[in-house]
Parts: C-alpha cells; sequence; structure tokens
C-alpha cells in the first residue's frame, strides 16, 4: 500500500463550550484544512468535539471530510480522528471511514497519522484504492 506525507495549513473555528461549567471542558471546534503536497491537493473541514481538563487536553473525536485530488485521483472521503493525552504523551487513531469515499476515491480505504513540527504540520497516510 503506497504512503503519502503531505503538509497542510489549518485554520481553527472555535466555537462555545458544548458543555459549560467546572473542568472537565467539553468543547466544539471546526477547522479548516488546505492540503499542499504533490500526493494529496485539496481542502477539508473537521468537526472535532474534545475535552480539556485542569493540566490541559485530555482527549479529542473528530470527523474530516476531504475533498480533491489524491495522486491525480478526485473525490472525497471522511478521516475519523480519536486522540488522547495520557501522562503527556499524545496517541491518535486515525482512518478513512469505510464507505465515505466519492468519485474516484469511492473505494479508498486507510489509516494514517498526523504530526505538527518546526516545519509545520503533516498528514501521512497509507491507503488502498481498489479498481
Amino acid at each position: 500500500m503506497p504512503t503519502i506525507r503531505v503538509p497542510f495549513t489549518v485554520t481553527a473555528r472555535p466555537s462555545d463550550p458544548a458543555i459549560l461549567g467546572d473542568v472537565p471542558v467539553v468543547g466544539l471546534t471546526t477547522f479548516d484544512k488546505l492540503f499542499s503536497g504533490t500526493e494529496l491537493l485539496g481542502t477539508s473541514v473537521v468537526q472535532m468535539v474534545s475535552v480539556v481538563g485542569a493540566a490541559g487536553p485530555l482527549a479529542y473525536v473528530a470527523l474530516e471530510r476531504v475533498e480533491g485530488s489524491l495522486t491525480g485521483v478526485h473525490g472525497s472521503f471522511v478521516l475519523q480522528h480519536v486522540g488522547a493525552i495520557t501522562a503527556g504523551v499524545p496517541t491518535l487513531v486515525l482512518d478513512v471511514v469505510p464507505g465515505s469515499g466519492t468519485g474516484g476515491l469511492e473505494l479508498l480505504e486507510g489509516s494514517g497519522s498526523i504530526e505538527h513540527t518546526g516545519d509545520g504540520a503533516f498528514l501521512t497516510l497509507t491507503y488502498s484504492l481498489p479498481g
């Protein structure tokens, strides 16, 4: 299965906390992403629900609809994020939602990771595209 590593920029559109009160606080955030790699060129919108405790972020779940061109094949697909931070160590499960692909990406399957470095943010995606 091929693996790509694509840079992206992200802009947050935070909203009010979903549940007001003492910590932990549950919040909703929308993110707009722009993928600018040669293997993935496109945009996405992420809807994220997160929980923050007194010491910082604890966990998040999100759905991200990506639309664009993956290695020259046009369409869209959805990524499911499940992340947590335990004892300061982040973990993330990032999968293509089965059956979410459209256009030429209709049969897309895969999983990946996100990293934020001094050089920017990157999506790594290992995928298969039968047909």
